[in-house]
């Protein structure tokens, strides 16, 4: 606790709006407060268009034959379901195994059957769907499990973030922890679950997503190739906008014993990758576009994409 930063006068009002969001967010039904931070999204999006420059331009390198209106739809449509996410968030401390077993069905139960017969695996899930109800599903779902987190600037949001995690049972390891706390779960078959789909910089491992470099970070590929275990991709996607989700579990990936290990490494991402890939074109307004994915490999340097954007644009507009 000594190494951390005091809390700020804006860390104590970032703070002060947080515990008023979920306090109010609490009161209304879950259905009212999923239409309220709908509208929510709606506004950022339509309204204060809050880094829609960067979400059009990742969405024309992931669909690049689609127009600017179906990309505007997308991000629409992503703004509105971050925004639900949110009040999920806010709520997720009502969330209890009960909660789970009405709200989230599975979408293939043998792919279940299968993670549960591994002896230990780490699961990889990204900005897709609901990534924190996704913990306390794996939780129920799964038994032992725990989370690889990062950490928030503000120490007072960090602090009530884990919490909410771990009230659930979910044991948390953080970067300084990461290597005893993956090694300790794996001994006794556990499961470590960790997000892995934002750009890594310079130390990430470098592959394909939606045809255009991306830096990764290789932590989990990094965990399998040296203790032999697989990465299972899962992600938890909204059913329609109400409160309902589905639990979507890809197949295990083991690592190449014939690679090298940066090989292997770099092959088990890929493989992972090409899973979220798939997943995000199923449900693409279910994915957080506001991420710059592929700043460390270029793509926004040089503003090649965001001139391409206004390209279609005027394209869009001649029809």
């Amino acid at each position: 606790m000594g190494s951390e930063r005091k809390p700020t006068f804006l860390h104590r009002i970032e703070y002060a709006v947080l515990r008023t969001v979920i306090f109010f967010a609490g009161l209304l039904p879950v259905r009212c407060a999923l239409a309220l931070g709908a509208f929510l999204g709606w506004t950022a999006w339509s309204v204060l268009g809050i880094r829609k420059k960067i979400v059009l331009t990742n969405l024309k390198q992931a669909f690049p034959n689609r127009t600017l209106r179906e990309l505007n739809r997308i991000g629409l449509h992503s703004y509105m379901h971050s925004g639900r996410f949110m009040m999920e968030f806010a709520r997720q401390d009502r969330m209890d195994e009960d909660y789970v077993a009405k709200h989230v069905t599975v979408e293939n139960t043998e792919a279940l059957d299968v993670l549960k017969a591994i002896n230990g695996a780490i699961i990889i899930t990204g900005h897709i769907g609901n990534w924190e109800l996704f913990g306390i599903v794996s939780k129920y779902m799964l038994g032992d499990v725990s989370f690889l987190v990062g950490r928030q600037s503000n120490s007072l949001v960090d602090f009530h973030i884990n919490r909410s995690r771990s009230i659930h049972g979910i044991e948390l390891y953080n970067r300084r922890s990461a290597v005893r706390g993956v090694l300790k779960s794996m001994k006794r078959g556990g499961y470590v679950c960790w997000l892995s789909d934002q750009d890594a910089g310079n130390s990430g491992v470098i592959v394909d997503f939606f045809g255009y470099p991306a830096s990764t970070p290789r932590g989990a590929a990094a965990f399998s190739v040296k203790l032999g275990v697989p990465v299972v991709p899962a992600v938890l996607v909204r059913e329609r906008n109400g409160p309902d989700h589905r639990f979507v579990i890809g197949e295990p990936i083991y690592p190449d014993i014939s690679l090298s290990q940066d090989e292997a490494e770099k092959d088990v991402t890929q493989k992972y990758t090409r899973v979220f890939e798939d997943m995000i074109s199923r449900y693409p307004e279910l994915y957080w576009w506001s991420h710059r994915r592929w700043k460390t490999t270029g793509m926004y340097a040089d503003r090649k994409h965001e001139a391409q954007v206004k390209n279609l644009k005027v394209n869009d507009n001649e029809k």
